[in-house]
Order: structure tokens, then C-alpha cells, then sequence
């Protein structure tokens, strides 16, 4: 019978979830480290799935949903970008990446003027830290385009 038991211990969760799903409790959430690497490889439409069930079992994980708010931002879904960067700064207000990419996704709303109150955020938070200089620039390429 402990054979049984042991045996039964070694069988990855995985396993489980793929005949039915009949135990979900032995799902784990994906790695933030996976997820990274999808998002360095451009993968956002897969890291989408992923960051959602990660934030299923870390719901107050600001850098989930900065990186959820970047990855719908990537893939051009801004209403749901701005959700996702609101939320990470809801949990952390000097989140640095969420205010940069909150500003960027304002540029590609057409929203310069938020843009620049989020930049003036940024300095408040950081004065002139690389976020910030992204930012700037980031909004002085939309004015020249304009």
C-alpha cells in the first residue's frame, strides 16, 4: 500500500490535469521566469493565458500586471492594457515599468497629455532614473511624428 501512495506522489499534477482534470488542486501556475521568457521572444499572445493564471494564485503581484498590461498593450488591446497597468499601480504606486508603460500606452491612444502627467509622475518617483528617459523620449518621438 505505501508503494501505491509513493508512487502516486510522483506523478506530476500535469499528468492529472490532462485526464479530465479531475485534480486542479495539483495545477501550479506558471513560473514568472517562463512567462519572462515568452515576453523577451515576443510571445505575448501566449504569455496573455499565462499571466492570468498566474495572477489567479498571485493576486497581488504588481509585476504580473505590469506584464500583463504590456502584453495586451503589445498586442494592441489598450482597454485592457490600461486596466492591467491601473491595477499594478494600485498595488504599487512606484512601480516604476507600470508608469512608463502606462505612458506609452497613452502615446498609442493618442493621449499625449496623459502621457506627460504620468512622465511627471515618473520624476517625482525617480528623477531622470531610465523609465523616465524612455518616457521622454518616447513622447518627443510622438510630438515629431505629429
Amino acid at each position: 500500500m505505501k508503494r501505491i501512495i509513493m508512487a502516486c506522489l510522483l506523478i506530476p499534477g500535469s499528468l492529472f490535469a490532462s485526464v479530465g482534470g479531475e485534480f486542479p488542486y495539483l495545477e501550479s501556475a506558471p513560473s514568472m521566469r517562463d512567462i519572462k521568457i515568452d515576453i523577451v521572444e515576443n510571445k505575448y499572445i501566449e504569455a496573455i493565458p499565462l499571466l492570468k493564471k498566474y495572477l489567479q494564485k498571485n493576486p497581488g503581484s504588481a509585476e504580473a500586471y505590469n506584464y500583463l498590461g504590456y502584453s495586451y498593450r503589445k498586442t494592441g488591446h489598450l482597454p485592457e492594457a490600461f486596466k492591467a497597468y491601473e491595477r499594478a499601480l494600485a498595488l504599487d504606486p512606484k512601480h516604476l515599468s507600470a508608469h512608463e508603460y502606462l505612458g506609452e500606452a497613452y502615446l498609442m491612444n493618442n493621449e499625449p497629455e496623459k502621457a506627460r502627467a504620468v512622465l511627471a509622475q515618473l520624476w517625482g518617483i525617480c528623477r531622470n532614473c531610465e523609465e523616465f528617459k524612455d518616457l521622454a523620449k518616447a513622447i518627443k518621438e510622438a510630438r515629431n511624428e505629429n
